[in-house]
């Protein structure tokens, strides 16, 4: 009795210290980075921070509508825009700006010359330039006489995804935390039992805010990080504590006492959750294979998470398994039938005539699983790349609606402007002349303009050089070791094939040192090139450990190499889902926001992390009972559908957890959200249904006794040799 007393004591102060820890959620999102999407190797990368370093030159991070009653080219418009003009160019972190005032460029006035755009280069990392864009809407956004003006920008516009998605942080835990207790009540059907894996997902909850907060120290941690930290930490703490809980109910109604029911429970699903939680780590780690911040630190994040969902299932649980002890079955829901794994394992109905429909007629099973996953992932053909921007805020937002306003009336702030750095051609020089009209006669390209002088079809034009300030001109005109050009192109979309054609013909021309191309058309085909390469070392390596780590625990070649391939296809749904509901923008109207016209290239690599260690935490789930069952019967029809029949409640239950701790996501007003909490929960249901009931069971029925056959074991055809896990019936 004062042991229990003592062990309900302990974990009475844990949960207490979880609970004091959660005002640690607005600190971390306050230390979270809104940049770190670029990898710093890139030449895009490279070019842009050489052209502001050496050149105080770079693609503009602000702009400013003007909006005049007067005519634009009116004596009191003209001067009052050169002086605002000139003081957005001394402000604080501004490099250079630009108005049709000081350029005369007829694309930076409105067809009905009743507002004009105004251009800001800014210095620094990208959080140095969102919070100089910050300070230039808050100075000079609103009404100065003549103007009324609107700022916005890419730099703006992160801001405002950062913050949204920092508030929405706040918010996630009050939504999640119900959600999954009324999971797990209807799962459990007692207060008691339902309890003690709600009461592992707020630890594990609060101890990822502390995980969270202590990488802010030492590495750039992405804004996105804590709201996905979150829903995975309740997500697979609970995962992983309703395994344990279902199993100590099962050996109970077996007869055996709550010690050696816990201490079973431990030997058994304990060691399914530590290959579970192995298999999902090292699934998420391989994000940290990628060079680029936003990954890193997701990886980071989730890797972390998943080690301490798995340390907070394996020390709580027992603890309060021993110290509930008989009274676990106690607190029943009314109008909900309590029953324990005894009785579940008994139980006949749909379900159970299911489990024995699959392993009767497995090549139809395996058959209409396939043709429903490869149908499902055929939009993801038609996935087109381009970065997020202002189309991934919610409707009617004031950023998206200044975005868009100036999208629409000047093409020149929507269109693909790519920045060439000659590194080895000195201003003025005849080879970058040459190189100049050479490039202005391309049809795609309206004008070419540097401190080398403005070019047009082939000839240069008499004025200097349109697309700068005189200062800015002279500055690049004092340094002999290289120049750099601005590219206005008739391309209205710089994520275009047309435009990265373009790009490409850039990088190819013939100049001593080489063209660097810099700007978003540059940079979204370096992070494709670069992410391709990665992605093809990435999925070899998840491939290569789990593979290895499933062999060495399930003592099978067969299974190992049967998982990587079901949970390819379990992916499929996600990745065309990408597609067909948020680029295309088939949900969008439900989720309060418009078709994104293209997808992030850098979300299916996270996505396929994610999902394919979720995937691999049902798979570890699933064959560890079904082997079980083979070890006991040496039947594998049999094993298949006992294993299949005793695991679905668990898996159906466990998908309705981890969908109640992703529907904050989902629900998100930021697309972004939304996209990694839908394809999330819909991948999630389809490995729970279509892979799991159907394909994974097939596929084993078909293979026979191949399933169990491995090199570690005696005999080719029967896993009789391998240890078997100790149960009950051992």
């Amino acid at each position: 009795m004062k042991q229990r007393i003592t062990q309900g004591a302990a974990l009475a102060v844990v949960l207490l210290a979880a609970f004091a820890c959660l005002p640690l959620t607005a600190a971390t999102a306050a230390r979270t980075s809104s940049a770190g999407y670029v990898a710093e190797s890139s030449e895009s990368y490279r070019a842009d921070r050489s052209m502001e370093e050496r050149f105080n030159w770079g693609s503009p991070q602000v702009q400013m509508e003007l909006r005049t009653s007067v005519p634009a080219d009116s004596v009191r418009a003209a001067a009052a825009g050169r002086r605002l003009t000139d003081q957005v160019a001394h402000s604080p972190g501004v490099v250079s700006a630009l108005s049709w005032w000081t350029v005369k460029d007829e694309r930076l006035r409105s067809a009905g010359g009743r507002a004009v755009l105004l251009l800001a280069r800014l210095t620094g990392d990208n959080a140095r330039t969102e919070a100089t864009a910050a300070r230039l809407a808050e100075r000079f956004g609103g009404r100065h006489a003549p103007f009324d003006i609107t700022v916005t920008g890419r730099g703006l516009v992160n801001r405002d995804l950062a913050e949204r998605s920092r508030q929405e942080l706040l918010h996630a835990e009050l939504i999640s935390v119900p959600l999954v207790a009324l999971v797990l009540l209807f799962a459990f059907r007692t207060l008691v039992a339902a309890a003690v894996p709600l009461a592992v997902g707020v630890v594990c909850t609060a101890g990822a805010q502390i995980v969270l907060y202590g990488l802010t120290k030492v590495m750039e941690v992405s804004v996105f990080a804590p709201n996905l930290a979150v829903a995975m930490a309740l997500g697979l703490s609970v995962d992983y504590g309703m395994l344990l809980v279902s199993r100590f109910r099962e050996e109970r109604a077996a007869g055996l006492g709550v010690r050696p029911a816990v201490r079973t429970t431990l030997r058994t699903a304990g060691r399914t959750v530590l290959c579970s939680a192995a298999v999902v780590s090292l699934s998420l780690s391989v994000l940290l294979l990628f060079p680029i911040p936003f990954l890193r630190s997701l990886g980071a994040a989730t890797v972390s998470v998943a080690v301490l969902a798995a340390i907070s299932a394996l020390v709580l649980v027992p603890l309060l398994l021993t110290a509930a002890g008989e009274h676990l079955e106690r607190g029943p829901i009314p109008g909900l039938k309590r029953h324990t794994g005894q009785e579940h394992a008994q139980r006949t109905g749909p379900w159970a005539a299911f489990t024995r429909w699959v392993p009767r007629h497995p090549a139809l099973a395996l058959a209409a699983a396939t043709g429903i996953l490869v149908l499902l992932a055929l939009p993801f053909a038609r996935a087109d790349w381009g970065f997020i921007d202002e189309r991934w805020l919610p409707s009617g937002s004031p950023q998206r609606t200044a975005a868009e306003r100036v999208r629409a009336e000047f093409p020149l702030a929507a269109g693909a402007v790519p920045l060439v750095l000659l590194d080895r051609t000195p201003t003025g020089s005849a080879t970058a002349v040459r190189f100049a009209i050479e490039v202005s006669k391309d049809p795609r390209i309206v004008s070419v303009s540097g401190p080398s002088g403005a070019f047009t079809n082939g000839r240069r034009l008499p004025s200097p050089a349109s697309g700068s300030s005189g200062t800015q001109a002279r500055k690049a005109e004092s340094r002999p070791d290289g120049t750099w050009f601005e590219i206005t192109t008739l391309l209205a979309d710089p994520a275009s094939r047309q435009a990265k054609d373009l790009v490409r013909d850039l990088r190819d021309r013939q100049v001593p040192g080489g063209a660097m191309v810099a700007g978003e058309t540059a940079l979204l085909l370096d992070t494709e090139h670069l992410l391709g390469e990665v992605t093809l070392r990435a999925a070899g390596a998840i491939a290569a450990v789990t593979g290895l780590m499933l062999f060495v625990y399930l003592r099978s070649v067969f299974i190992p190499a049967k998982a990587l391939a079901t949970n390819l296809l379990s992916m499929t749904a996600g990745f065309g889902a990408m597609v067909f509901l948020f680029q295309e923008g088939h949900l969008a109207q439900w989720l309060g926001g418009t078709a994104t016209a293209f997808t992030d290239p850098l979300l299916p690599p996270l996505m396929f992390c994610i999902t394919f260690g979720i995937s691999m935490d049902y798979e570890v789930f699933m064959a560890a009972r079904i082997r079980e069952e083979y070890l006991r019967t040496g039947d594998n029809r049999t094993a298949v559908t006992t294993g299949l029949h005793r695991t679905g409640h668990l898996i159906t239950a466990s998908c309705l957890a981890l969908i109640a701790a992703a529907a904050p996501l989902a629900t998100s007003t930021l697309t972004v959200m939304q996209l990694v909490g839908t394809v999330l929960i819909i991948s999630i249901v389809v490995d729970a249904t279509i892979v799991r009931c159907l394909l994974v069971p097939a596929a084993m029925t078909l293979a026979g006794h191949w399933n169990w056959w491995s090199p570690l074991n005696r005999t080719d055809s029967s896993a009789a040799s391998c240890p078997a896990p100790p149960t009950h019936q051992d």
